[in-house]
């Protein structure tokens, strides 16, 4: 969540869109007087139009709109493009709650904040290599990340310690440093995103792969038929 610290908005209550934006006339906010609104998004470019129209207020002499305020699982700035939003929203509609979770982690831990960077993310989410940990589990991330590579990735190596005997009812594993080996393979093999997910070196995303109207041709969605990339219909 995203709040300007000069003034707070009244937020109205909670819909299931994949982001919600209050949309400000900048030229009104200029001039020491808040005119907007909240929209849900995806909406149809239509909808867009009549809302920046409508609630907005913008015309001939206010042209202009920014960000004021957010929901979104990603940051975003004050002054994305309303019409690249609702194709980034279009891409959240399609993916699980778990690819939402990871490429909201690798975001944010790779500094993507523009809208095209968080979409390409998205649209690249299942070419990713990456370990989940359980957030709310025992130990350090090293422990949990050293845990579940031998539970998810080197289950041989984990057998192995299990038949080896070390005294009445212990094996190997019983003695297995899971931290020291969890900090070696995050020091060596990649980072952790976040407290829920490590993601391996080798894996990685080209954050400018796709311009907006390959994203928009890919979802083949009526919603973004009228979308453009040309600066017209982007326009703030």
């Amino acid at each position: 969540m995203c709040e300007q610290n000069l003034f707070k908005q009244t937020n109205p209550q909670k819909t299931n869109s994949q982001i919600r934006v209050y949309v400000a006339n900048l030229g009104k906010y200029n001039e020491g007087e808040i005119v907007g609104g909240w929209l849900s998004l995806p909406v149809t470019h239509d909808e867009i139009k009549a809302f920046l129209k409508n609630q907005v207020g913008l015309n001939e002499q206010y042209e202009e709109y920014a960000l004021h305020d957010y929901e979104s699982d990603f940051s975003l700035g004050e002054y994305e493009n309303l019409y690249s939003l609702n194709v980034l929203a279009v891409v959240l509609e399609q993916m699980s709650e778990t690819e939402k979770n990871i490429a909201s982690a690798y975001c944010s831990a790779n500094g993507l904040k523009d809208t095209l960077s968080v979409a390409n993310a998205c649209m690249q989410v299942n070419d990713l290599s990456y370990v989940e940990l359980d957030a709310n589990d025992w130990g350090s991330k090293e422990e949990k990340l050293g845990y579940a590579i031998l539970e998810e990735i080197n289950s041989d190596l984990k057998a192995t310690l299990e038949q080896c005997p070390i005294g009445a009812n212990l094996t190997a594993l019983d003695y297995f440093d899971f931290e020291k080996y969890g900090r070696d393979i995050a020091i060596n093999d990649g980072y952790f995103a976040s407290n829920e997910f490590f993601i391996f070196y080798t894996s990685d995303i080209d954050p400018k792969l796709y311009n907006i109207q390959e994203i928009v041709d890919q979802l083949n969605d009526p919603r973004l038929s009228e979308t453009a990339i040309d600066g017209s219909a982007l326009k703030k």
